[in-house]
């Protein structure tokens, strides 16, 4: 981490635990309630006598810079208003992807643990990353489904909130590190102005045709800015944040991997493909750990954990959309369409990389940089969902670098407005910046889609998910387990339980 400034005294805090606490404590429920006592209630022992073996030992953690209580209210205030204007709780309107969310939370919250559906002469059981989810849902089940709103919005705001705060004890400038990477963003709307005029009649058929072929490729949608991503996917956007946040800290921080194993085994409950975003991290710092040190009894009930995930999800149902994204491409189109959706939606990455070379900003923070940079290149590569959940998912931690490279760039000393490269930089982040901040207001003033399970049901008559089809996909099969699996033979509940 960077040294504090003068005058700001270093504290030691309980960063680490209260989040790998938060991170914890879905998975805790899911062990209590959904799984089957005899092997539910032994891991979920095992995983808090860990988290008490870790608490222990941690005395609270390393120093970390002390706010300044403006500081600590600008961050309460922050995370409180971007958890309330993304969406969560259903108190402003809604991003589309809240339809399956709040499918998931009314199944979650009115139906049977472990959730189950019968639907075209078939049994399937809920299957999904349910940390997000898991938490609110019980608080709405044990008081009233009322509950479920401010239950979810002081859920959110809490994981925002320990993000928020990580961020501004990352640098010696808390206010201009959190500002600058959550406004950083890629030249998304550039990308998406390209697709508007595509799919106009003036470029009709031939236009159409080419978006349609990005989106067989799945690279039609973007490189999701800080915001975009809590407004559309929180429930992986907080698993990636908060894992990023911890893994840091023990492998580049610490520079120990004790506890990491327990972290990372967390959020693979909150959402399985954004957990190997995370790994980039220890990538990164391969230099300052050993993988003799990760072996001790924390990272083993991380392991245990690992293992009672492991299954639950083995019996996922088979998603149609999988596999090289020329697999899915219109002949050879993918040899130029790909390498030109990453050149529009990657301009920032590769001016800091420009930067990094002339300037040498970056500095230890290089190896963090690089690998986001090559992963962003190379997962678009391969696709997994509709809309290439893949990458939608495991892009969220390499951004957080790139937009804490920017930081460092932007904080530099040396920063100014007449080097070209800085010029471009600023300009590529007013671009970056416009899409979300105009389409959060147009959409804030124009008529709104009700996204509530109520608007829905009467909608397109949905009694639950697994109804959830529609456009010809199969919207529902990313949320459902064979009940043929080992999970529903060796670790759910049965009714008789």
């Amino acid at each position: 981490m960077i040294s504090e400034p003068t005058g700001h005294q270093p504290s030691r805090d309980p960063f680490v635990a209260l989040t790998l606490a938060y991170l914890l404590s879905p998975s805790l429920v899911f062990l209590l309630t959904w799984c089957r006592p005899m092997i539910g209630v032994p891991v979920a022992v095992a995983v808090l006598s860990a988290f008490y073996r870790f608490c222990r030992k941690d005395n609270l953690g390393p120093p970390r810079l002390r706010l300044t209580s403006g500081t600590w209210l600008l961050i309460i205030g922050m995370a409180l208003g971007w958890t309330l204007l993304a969406g969560v709780g259903g108190f402003v309107w809604q991003a589309s992807d809240y339809e399956k969310h709040n499918l998931a939370f009314h199944d979650l919250v009115t139906r049977a643990w472990p959730v189950t559906y019968a639907t075209g002469g078939q049994t399937y059981y809920f299957c999904y990353g349910s940390g997000y989810y898991l938490v609110p849902a019980l608080v709405a089940r044990v008081f009233s489904a009322a509950a479920l709103p401010g239950a979810t919005l002081v859920w959110g705001g809490v994981g925002v909130g320990l993000f928020f705060y990580w961020l501004a004890t990352f640098s010696h400038s808390a206010k201009r590190t959190v500002a600058i990477v959550l406004v950083f963003a890629a030249t998304e709307a550039i990308w998406h102005i390209f697709l508007h005029v595509m799919k106009s009649p003036h470029f009709a058929p031939a236009g159409q045709t080419l978006v349609d072929n990005f989106e067989r490729l799945g690279v039609s949608s973007d490189y999701s800015d800080c915001f975009s991503a809590l407004q559309f996917r929180p429930q992986h956007v907080l698993a990636a944040w908060l894992g990023t946040a911890v893994l840091y800290e023990f492998f580049w921080v610490r520079r120990s991997p004790r506890g990491a194993g327990l972290a990372w085994a967390a959020c693979v409950f909150w959402s399985p493909l954004t957990c190997l975003g995370l790994l980039l991290v220890p990538l990164a710092a391969k230099s300052r750990w050993s993988w003799r040190a990760a072996l001790e009894p924390v990272n083993a009930a991380g392991g245990l954990l690992l293992m009672v995930l492991a299954v639950y999800f083995q019996g996922h149902v088979p998603l149609m959309e999988q596999g090289p994204i020329w697999k899915f491409a219109a002949g050879q189109n993918w040899l130029w369409g790909y390498p030109f959706f990453v050149l529009m939606e990657l301009t920032p990455m590769v001016l800091l990389l420009l930067m990094d070379w002339k300037y040498g900003w970056l500095g230890e923070f290089r190896p963090l940089f690089r690998i986001s940079l090559a992963v962003l290149l190379l997962v678009p590569l391969y696709k997994i969902g509709y809309y290439g959940d893949l990458r939608l998912q495991v892009q969220t931690s390499a951004l957080l670098w790139c937009g804490l490279a920017a930081s460092r760039c932007f904080q530099s000393p040396e920063f100014g407005l007449r080097r070209p490269l800085c010029a471009l930089l600023v300009a590529s982040q007013l671009v970056g910046a416009a899409y979300p901040v105009a389409r959060w207001w147009q959409d804030a003033w124009r008529a709104r889609t009700d996204y509530s399970f109520a608007a829905t049901h009467t909608l397109w008559g949905y009694e639950n998910l697994s109804e959830f089809k529609r456009f010809g996909y199969d919207y529902a099969s990313q949320y459902l387990g064979r009940t043929d699996s080992w999970a529903v033979k060796w670790l759910l509940r049965r009714e008789d339980q």
